[in-house]
């Protein structure tokens, strides 16, 4: 097993990866020996796999599930966590364990984070996605109707445990959701991470390269984290990508794209404005756009309007005097952060997207 540290001092914590990793999750909790933990899951990941924390827990954990739908990540379902909270008796030492994918993290992780003035929380990511990315960092929160993750908080878990082979349920096209953060991580700060992915099957969950791409992203993350808690300078560089994607969720009510699908258009839209400022060559910025690509097929960006794309990121949470710190990519491994992208140009990389242009393209499940 691989222990990736998130080096926070008394906020510290260890990511495990490795397949069979929850077999680690008995000794993580009576490591902080909570009188009462609650589970938080989904209906869909507790029926596949919530005998794997039965067997560890015990069959008289309480639990609490919720959809784990993008678009159910609200103040309604949070209320429903809290509501939990209160009727399993959790009390202010109790635990909360996170499992399932992103949409459950955040939301559980919010929960924990307001629940009596905040409450010890673990994640147990089942998916790709929330393994690289929303597990760790502690950045925790809801959606608003017309902002992505408006409504937050920083709130550091305990433990990370990812599983891998909690993967062997994951749909094709939620596995590429994944990959799309990987590669994203591969860009930012690690080159050679980059050219793995690019290379990976369309089976990740087969791909014998698979625990070295994870581990390696959870590195990227808890090293920019470790520097940056708060996303008050490096940590920014994690937003890659993230500036129009969570544009484009928002304009289509989070039900159109992945995370990883947005975020895979919102990386091509930043490569192109870079190239387009002379600050990527011409041929990283082919490099990008084919390795997103090769990922396979995203939802088009057909119908999309422009100027509801501009009016989203306007709304976004990063967003100073109507404009969003833009990361662009200068080469592979490395990016930086510009505060100045003007509506021309995003208009441009909209164009060059084809936002509006393709024909509707059918994604398999």
């Amino acid at each position: 097993m691989t222990e990736v540290a998130v080096d926070l001092g008394a906020r510290g914590y260890a990511v495990h990866v490795s397949p069979g990793a929850v077999e680690t999750l008995p000794a993580v909790v009576a490591a902080l020996a909570p009188p009462r933990a609650v589970v938080v899951s989904s209906p869909t990941v507790w029926g596949l796999h919530g005998g794997a924390v039965e067997a560890a827990l015990g069959r008289n954990v309480a639990r609490v599930l919720v959809s784990d739908a993008e678009s159910r990540k609200s103040r309604r379902t949070l209320d429903r966590i809290h509501d939990g909270f209160v009727d399993a008796g959790l009390g202010r030492d109790g635990l909360v364990i996170a499992f399932g994918g992103g949409v459950v993290g955040d939301m559980a992780g919010f929960a924990a984070a307001t629940y009596m003035r905040g409450v010890d929380w673990i994640v147990v990511p089942t998916t790709l996605l929330s393994m690289v990315d929303s597990s760790i960092g502690g950045k925790v929160g809801i959606n608003h109707p017309r902002a992505k993750n408006l409504i937050g908080a920083f709130h550091q878990p305990r433990a990370v445990i990812a599983d891998l082979s909690l993967l062997s349920t994951l749909p094709r096209r939620e596995a590429r959701s994944g990959a799309y953060e990987i590669l994203k991580c591969g860009v930012i700060a690690d080159p050679a991470l980059f050219a793995a992915i690019a290379r990976a099957p369309a089976a990740l969950a087969s791909w014998p390269g698979l625990e070295a791409a994870v581990t390696a992203a959870c590195r990227v993350k808890a090293r920019i984290v470790a520097t940056d808690e708060r996303e008050g300078g490096l940590r920014r560089n994690l937003n890659f990508g993230h500036t129009i994607g969570h544009a484009l969720e928002t304009v289509t009510a989070y039900r159109r794209f992945t995370h990883g699908e947005a975020v895979g258009w919102g990386m091509i839209g930043a490569a192109s404005i870079a190239h387009a400022r002379g600050v990527l060559p011409d041929g990283a910025r082919a490099e990008i756009a084919a390795a997103v690509d090769a990922l396979g097929r995203r939802p088009s960006l057909a119908r999309l309007d422009d100027d509801q794309i501009l009016a989203a990121l306007a709304r976004d949470k990063k967003a100073r005097a109507g404009r969003v710190p833009f990361i662009l990519p200068t080469r592979i491994g490395e990016v930086i952060v510009d505060p100045d992208v003007s509506t021309a140009e995003i208009r441009d990389a909209l164009r060059v997207m084809g936002v509006g242009t393709r024909p509707e393209v059918a994604i398999a499940p």
